[in-house]
């Protein structure tokens, strides 16, 4: 039905939506990159979004609980069945409340309470006067007991929720307020007196259903009238029923009905709506990783300029974790972007960045005909370049831009009115002609500094289309992730956003999205030029914010000497690639489906039927309902079949759960790997070109994607056999450079443990040196269990891990391995205080950082949670340790890769695994890059302990660890 007329008050019934919100996703809640629940503010934000978008509301009143009303008292088990939360639901639950009164301040919409009374009998007061005011009411609940309160002037938006169940939005008013429980509004009360509101715990009368109240309403009218009538009923139940629960029917009438008379009085001015407090709205977003919100909280393109936000003391407020945002002031983006289509323009613009010495670069691209739906600068050709030197100006370089077909989406910035047959498009030579030759040698400068976001993929653009970038000083994305490597995005548009309040055009801005879109080659030059000049405008701005900040916080160095010069060692290593035996790939994959479908029959064997291994309901089913097995963990939907249930059952002696992870392993493998790792081929080169990332893990180590080749298994057999299928060009080989227990090494340097020092000094054995210092043994004496316990408890140490964790892994007791890591810390004192110690700095200053001055900031440490304290805690002892090692190994690439060129070697480093390094090598100079690389990695940095690298050679990646 048609929403009412203004003027309308809605009168918000907050708790509701609020649950209704946090348990939509109890199952896979949202969280930010620092384990917050975000799942209940995600949903109010939603929705306040949606009401004032779709509805416009002209007041808006907010409307909860305020401790214990009168139906407690009279009814002392009123809503005493609703599910308890566990202690870290609650505290997710309490967290989000938080969020929630900050979203609404933000909105500023006001909050209305009445201490000892219920929001549904606040609301019911207040929408009794606003009607009586001649104001429109709308009660925004799912509740159904509200069903009561329509009436001319009144009406009910039931917003729906997302989520399994999912709920559509309603409106209720007079002319449909019958459907949903079949009877009048006035006659609401009655019908829960019969029928009760197990929602609630009001009882109503055992044995009348909805039906039967249905018709007693219709027949009798009111609850006196259907109870005075009763011992006339023909039918035996419902007589009975009513006979002998007359006085729970009305206590039930009494516990539904929202009062309308409480001692509060309508204040209309000021449920008012109000402009938002939009910088105080965006920086929630922001902190709580609502970026399409945040977007949203900002025009486009606009604005340029602004104060630096602050908190309600007037000081200048900072985010949750990292660096304050300091804005730039600029013209306004987009007032001077400009088109350099033909040479002369072209040498124009060179002729400008040579005099400033310095530009900011971006350069769009298409794929080639054929290639697969990847970001793959390998594969692109270019279509435009943008130039930046200052703040609100750019220049737009059109390459290969074409004329838009008919019919089909983007961006046209031209007026409606001056649309008609499209210019010609104008485009200036290919980079290669003759003519260009001035461009080229610009980006081949290394006297100009190179500025952009994310530079890599120019790079490896440009030496695709035959041109060596140089020069490259500053990356943006790597300046936003040393500053704050826990932010979950560094996109430019995100950075933009917080640091210049700032909303850039999207890439669908320009070039629509879905069946309707267009590849950036057919979007108009005038809009490219508009939307590329906005990311090297934002370049240049945001270094300006950024740089201060780094040389602020010590962190310049570390963008200097490490992350800018590890883009080109990178780059390098994307582009020669990896080769497979395609041959092996498939003879795996007829093994994989082979042991797959073994796999699938002992399932069913031990399952005693056959069933849908992937179907999460046939699964709980098997497991839980036929097998009886203990349920340990649930979800909304029914008890959980995640991979740490699974492995626990197992681990507790249950057959069919392992059997469940092989399978699903099995199936990972061959999804991941088996069937992907082929298809990625680069047909002009025949090998495999991942992409490694500086961006991704907060810890400082790379990642790589497309394909990942970080993660796969090497402990199992099929691991290791598709390691196997890597392999050198014809006549070279593979070798594997590999610190040995790089962590461990750091964390007795950075604890300066005596016994732990020496241990690594004897150059033996540490996970047996370790265990004759535990257990108090000779070395002689100590036993492959004790090694073994050893060797869990050291890696377990780096990670935090606690008792239960650790009884897990060794099958122990908890009181044992309690008693276990007593007993290891009194060995290692010094280990000990070190983990102390670095909790306790993180909590005082809020981050902790390597070697080298890498920072992790830790908010989680101060959070009320228990969970996310513990997770920073683990995190904060585990940061310095695992991020050393990620700063060393790529201290030890930059090195090695110079350490090649400048020695004109022709071997080639194609990959970085963790702590491991892979490179291509002819055999004539096998011996030489074998120690260079040695000397490299173990000189890489000097500690308290020796650094120690494994080397080994083999015709294939896994036969690397076999020499």
């Amino acid at each position: 039905m048609e929403p009412p007329a203004p003027p309308r008050l809605f009168l918000v019934d907050g708790y509701a939506l609020i649950y209704r919100a946090f348990f939509a996703l109890i199952s896979r809640p949202l969280t930010t990159s620092r384990g917050e629940n975000t799942s209940a503010a995600w949903g109010i934000a939603s929705f306040l979004r949606r009401l004032t978008a779709q509805y416009h509301p002209e007041y808006i009143a907010w409307v909860h609980d305020s401790g214990l009303s009168f139906r407690h008292q009279r009814y002392p088990a009123y809503k005493a069945t609703r599910e308890k939360l566990t202690d870290e639901l609650q505290a997710d639950f309490d967290r989000g409340m938080e969020r929630i009164a900050e979203l609404l301040a933000a909105y500023r919409i006001p909050v209305v309470t009445l201490d000892g009374y219920e929001a549904d009998d606040v609301i019911g007061t207040l929408a009794r006067e606003a009607a009586g005011a001649q104001v429109a009411v709308v009660i925004v609940s799912g509740d159904k007991d509200f069903q009561q309160l329509v009436r001319p002037g009144v009406w009910l938006l039931n917003p729906g929720r997302g989520g399994p169940a999912a709920v559509d939005e309603q409106w209720v008013g007079e002319a449909n307020a019958r459907e949903r429980l079949g009877v009048d509004p006035s006659r609401v009360t009655d019908y829960l007196a019969l029928v009760g509101d197990t929602s609630d715990n009001v009882p109503g009368v055992p044995g009348i259903g909805e039906k039967t109240a249905r018709e007693l309403v219709e027949q009798f009218g009111g609850l006196e009238a259907i109870l005075a009538a009763a011992p006339t009923l023909t039918k035996k139940r419902p007589r009975e029923a009513l006979l002998e629960h007359m006085e729970r029917a009305r206590l039930s009438k009494e516990l539904v009905t929202i009062r309308e008379d409480l001692p509060i009085t309508l204040d209309l001015p000021s449920y008012a709506v109000k402009q938002v407090d939009a910088a105080r709205l965006r920086r929630l977003f922001i902190e709580l990783e609502f970026h399409s919100l945040a977007r949203d909280t900002v025009a486009p393109s606009g604005p340029a300029t602004s104060e630096t936000v602050e908190d309600e003391a007037g000081t200048a407020a900072a985010p949750a974790a990292g660096p304050p945002a300091v804005p730039a002031s600029a013209p306004k983006p987009g007032g001077a972007y400009r088109v350099a289509d033909t040479i002369e323009a072209m040498g124009e613009v060179v002729a400008r960045v040579h005099a400033a010495g310095r530009m900011a670069l971006d350069i769009e691209t298409v794929l080639e005909p054929g290639s697969p739906p990847l970001v793959d600068p390998l594969r692109s050709v270019i279509v435009g370049v943008s130039i930046a030197m200052e703040p609100g100006e750019a220049w737009y370089l059109p390459f290969r831009h074409r004329r838009r077909q008919p019919a089909q989406g983007g961006l046209d910035l031209r007026d409606q009115s001056e649309r008609g047959e499209p210019p010609p498009v104008v485009n200036l030579p290919p980079l290669g002609d003759p003519s260009m030759a001035p461009l080229r040698a610009l980006f081949e400068d290394g006297d100009v500094g190179k500025t952009g976001q994310n530079i890599k993929y120019d790079l490896l653009v440009l030496r695709h289309a035959g041109v060596a970038l140089r020069g490259i000083v500053f990356d943006t994305m790597l300046a936003s992730y040393i500053l704050d490597p826990g932010r979950r995005s560094h996109g430019l548009d995100l950075l933009a956003l917080q640091f210049l309040d700032l909303a850039m055009l999207s890439y669908e801005d320009v070039c629509g999205k879905g069946k309707a879109a267009i590849g950036f080659d057919e979007v108009p030059v005038p809009a490219a030029a508009e939307y590329s000049g906005m990311d090297v405008d934002v370049a240049v701005r945001l270094r300006a914010v950024f740089e201060p900040q780094l040389a602020a916080q010590k962190l310049d160095g570390l963008l200097r000497d490490i992350e800018v010069p590890l883009i080109s060692v990178l780059a390098e290593m994307e582009a020669t690639g990896v080769a497979i035996d395609l041959a092996w790939f498939r003879s795996l994959k007829e093994r994989f489906q082979s042991e797959r479908g073994a796999v699938e029959q002992e399932i069913y064997r031990a399952a005693g039927t056959t069933f849908n291994i992937n179907s999460n309901p046939q699964l709980r089913e098997i497991l839980f309902g036929t097998l009886g097995l203990p349920v340990l963990k649930k979800t909304v939907s029914g008890p959980s079949t995640d991979a740490s249930v699974l492995q626990q059952l197992a681990d507790e002696g249950h057959e069919l759960p392992g059997l469940l992870m092989e399978y699903r392993e099995l199936a990972k493998l061959e999804n991941t790997y088996l069937d992907a790792l082929p298809a990625l081929v680069n047909p002009a080169t025949g090998r495999l070109h991942t992409s490694f990332n500086q961006t991704v893990a907060s810890t400082g180590r790379l990642s790589s994607s497309d394909p990942n080749l970080q993660n796969i298994p090497i402990r199992r057999e099929l691991g290791r056999a598709i390691r196997r299928g890597f392999i050198p060009r014809p006549g070279w080989h593979f070798l594997s450079a590999d610190y040995s227990q790089i962590e461990l090494r750091l964390l007795a340097h950075l604890s300066d443990d005596p016994a732990f020092v020496q241990a690594f000094r004897a150059g033996g054995d540490i996970h047996r040196e370790t265990a004759s210092i535990i257990f108090g043994v000779p070395l002689g004496a100590v036993t492959p269990e004790m090694r073994a316990r050893a060797k869990t408890i050291n890696f377990a140490t780096i990670y935090g891990q606690g008792a239960h964790s650790l009884a897990r892994q060794l099958k122990i007791e908890f009181a044992d391995a309690k008693q276990f890591i007593a007993q290891y810390f009194e060995r290692f004192a010094g280990i000990r205080r070190y983990l102390d110690g670095t909790v306790a700095l993180a909590r005082e200053q809020g981050w902790v950082q390597t070697l080298f001055g890498r920072r992790r900031y830790i908010p989680e440490l101060k959070d009320r949670n228990y969970n996310i304290r513990a997770f920073g805690e683990r995190t904060a002892t585990n940061s310095p340790i695992q991020g050393s090692a990620a700063d060393l190994i790529k201290i030890a690439m930059i090195r090695i890769d110079r350490a090649l060129r400048d020695r004109g070697l022709d071997a080639k480093m194609l990959l970085q695994v963790h702590d491991e390094l892979v490179f291509e090598v002819p055999p004539s100079e096998l011996d030489t890059v074998r120690e260079m690389v040695r000397h490299e990695m173990e000189h890489a940095a000097t500690l308290s302990v020796p650094l120690v690298v494994d080397v080994g050679v083999g015709d294939n990646w896994l036969d690397t660890k076999h020499t």
